[in-house]
């Protein structure tokens, strides 16, 4: 992935944002530690598919059903 330091993507943001949608993702640097990525919109939504792909296959291989398990903080007892 290609990084930037962070006064040059804010000097070269529209170039950044271009990069992030032809080349893929773009790290931003301030100094040696990543501070943040610019991804395109089709990178971030095959994140997110993928994400939800990991949660559902954690879920099915629970060995827990769904009714036995309290949402944290929703418990019906009314404590937290």
């Amino acid at each position: 992935m290609a990084q930037w330091q962070t006064a040059d993507a804010k000097q070269r943001f529209t170039y950044l944002v271009e990069a992030a949608g032809s080349k893929g993702p773009q790290v931003v640097m301030r100094h040696k530690d990543p501070v943040a990525v610019v991804l395109s919109p089709d990178d971030y939504r095959r994140l997110i598919r993928q994400a939800d792909a990991n949660v559902a296959r954690v879920l099915a291989m629970s060995p827990f059903d769904p009714e036995d398990v309290d949402p944290v903080g929703m418990s019906l007892s009314g404590a937290a």
